[in-house]
């Protein structure tokens, strides 16, 4: 510890940035927690009208100054209706029609769902989305809810085949949000260093590869973009299962071993993925990771509920 006796200088070293680093190419897929947006209030995300206000300014000013073509969002509430008010949001701020969603509605049986939404302008929709609900991938062990049903453990994965306008490639995008860390699955299952549920993690994984292996969404192009929160570390067994079954780590091949998408308790990693298999790779021309709130702290957040009036101003 240190005890200054006097007044010292400070020099920043890792200052905010006002945009993301720039990834080349004509066309931008993102992945996006939006940290449970909920526009049923008082349940997971804002308790108040105030609150979601606060959450919705937010998450609006980043997805609009990252400018994706294809956003695959994470943690929105599973009613129908979320995605749909976030579009419209988006849209109001940036002035104009440029977002679509992708209208599944409620998917699986959690709270919350995975969704995409997209610039018509810059790609189509190419067939059905599909969805990946099979307890193969979301409960592969069996687990059991306390009145008997089967738990659903990682949300299903959607997964939406696009056609790029300027350039008429078709590439296929899959969104996950994988089972957590959390809380305790089970011996055998949690593992002392990789974490609670890596077992169900990386079979989930495996499922996730055969079924993308069958073209769930029946585009005929090989072309396979895994995204999303797979709370699974670069080195752990979900993704070498992954790169065992031929996907790039793209985060590590364009970032490097110091790459990170938060901070937790002072320590950095990222559990955010973007894994392209070999079909695609070569089409990618960059990836990074726009830290908008990982450095931050928490204090600055939308949620009212813990601070003093100052802070919250």
């Amino acid at each position: 510890r240190i005890q200054p006796t006097q007044g010292a200088d400070y020099t920043p070293t890792n200052l905010r940035t006002a945009a993301l680093d720039p990834v080349g190419g004509n066309l931008k897929v993102a992945s996006f927690n939006v940290l449970n947006y909920f526009t049923t209030l008082d349940s997971r995300g804002a308790n108040t009208a105030e609150e979601f206000v606060r959450q919705r300014d937010k998450i609006f000013a980043a997805l609009a100054a990252i400018d994706a073509d294809v956003v695959g969002l994470i943690e929105i509430e599973n009613n129908g209706t979320a995605v749909a008010d976030l579009v419209q949001g988006l849209n109001e701020l940036i002035g104009a029609e440029v977002y679509a969603y992708l209208d599944t509605g409620p998917v699986g049986v959690d709270g919350i769902a995975v969704a995409f939404i997209y610039k018509p302008a810059a790609v189509t929709l190419v067939g059905d989305f599909a969805v990946l609900d099979d307890p193969s991938f979301t409960n592969p062990l069996g687990y059991l809810n306390p009145d008997g049903t089967l738990a659903q453990f990682s949300r299903p994965a959607l997964a939406q085949t696009f056609l790029d306008n300027t350039t008429g490639g078709l590439f296929t995008v899959v969104v996950n949000h994988l089972k957590s860390k959390g809380s305790e699955c089970g011996v055998g299952d949690d593992d002392p260093v990789q974490g609670n549920c890596n077992l169900t993690r990386t079979l989930g994984t495996q499922a996730l590869m055969d079924w993308l292996a069958t073209d769930p969404t029946g585009s005929g192009d090989a072309g396979v973009l895994i995204i999303g929160d797979l709370n699974s570390y670069e080195k752990e067994d979900p993704i070498a299962a992954l790169v065992a079954g031929g996907f790039t780590d793209m985060i590590y091949q364009f970032q490097g071993e110091y790459a990170y998408s938060y901070v937790f308790d002072g320590q950095l990693g990222y559990l955010d993925h973007a894994l392209a298999n070999w079909d695609l790779l070569s089409q990618v021309t960059g990836v990074t990771v726009w830290h908008i709130n990982a450095d931050e702290p928490d204090l600055i957040d939308y949620d009212m509920t813990f601070k003093l009036d100052a802070q919250d101003a």
